[in-house]
């Protein structure tokens, strides 16, 4: 099996800030106003460190009336000039997944830094996007970077753990349980959750649910895994078909 270049990437002090901004972590739509200096050069150092292969993070100013576009029944983003531009190497083997791990470490940072963001795939208008491109680069998504105008009021919709496990999670050891919960309030694509989550022996599957979801909701979900056994041992491997990833905790005697 071919084992996910997460394995190791993170450090431990790195990997406690993030499970530490899970809990908290909201998509935020409207801003009080722009990171400051500080905050800027803090996520600035966050994105040169953060990056999977085939994957880097810029940092940019905008018109926000002129970046995001609108939806029905969707917030338009408004109130901060600031945003972050996703960029992969498409020839890069698993660059999609390396960037949803990537994007969602360098959010989880932001929340640390006490700011808001938002993945934003589709409701943008790339034209506006003024990142510079390497040839077989592509920009999958971008988020906003503000202070949040109102943050810790939102109520998650989320599935109950049960309906995205295969058998009851509560009878699995508990850090499977947490790895689970981990991925359970991850954040995707319109919501859709396009997860599940199957637990035998010292190994977690992390499965695609039918043909829904992208690859980077995969390897967001891949991150929250990992993050949520907290200081076990384990191992990420990468899945074939259904199977995205496999996540084998080891157990040293």
């Amino acid at each position: 099996m071919e084992k996910c270049a997460i394995n190791g990437f993170y450090t431990p002090a790195q990997r406690a800030r993030f499970y530490a901004a899970v809990s908290r972590r909201e998509s935020v739509r409207t801003f009080i106003s722009a990171p400051d200096g500080e905050q800027l050069s803090a996520l600035q150092y966050a994105s040169a460190r953060l990056c999977l292969p085939g994957t880097r993070i810029e940092i940019r100013e905008c018109d926000e009336k002129k970046l995001y576009g609108s939806m029905p029944f969707v917030e338009t983003i408004m109130g901060t000039s600031c945003y972050a531009a996703f960029i992969v190497d498409m020839n890069v083997p698993h660059a999609l997944e390396h960037m949803g791990i990537s994007g969602e470490a360098f959010m989880l940072e932001a929340v640390n830094m006490g700011l808001g963001t938002c993945w934003v795939a589709g409701t943008y208008h790339r034209s506006a996007v003024d990142a510079e491109l390497n040839e077989n680069e592509k920009i999958v998504a971008i988020t906003p970077l503000g202070v949040p105008a109102d943050m810790g009021n939102k109520e998650r919709k989320r599935r109950n753990l049960r309906d995205i496990c295969f058998t009851a999670p509560d009878q699995w050891p508990l850090w499977a349980y947490n790895a689970a919960e981990c991925v359970r309030i991850a954040p995707s694509g319109i919501n859709l959750q396009p997860w599940q989550l199957n637990y035998a022996g010292r190994t977690l599957q992390l499965l695609k649910r039918s043909f829904v979801g992208s690859r980077l909701d995969m390897g967001i979900a891949i991150l929250h895994m990992s993050l949520g056994v907290q200081e076990k041992e384990h191992v990420v491997y990468w899945g074939e078909g259904r199977e995205v990833a496999t996540l084998l905790a080891e157990d040293r005697i």
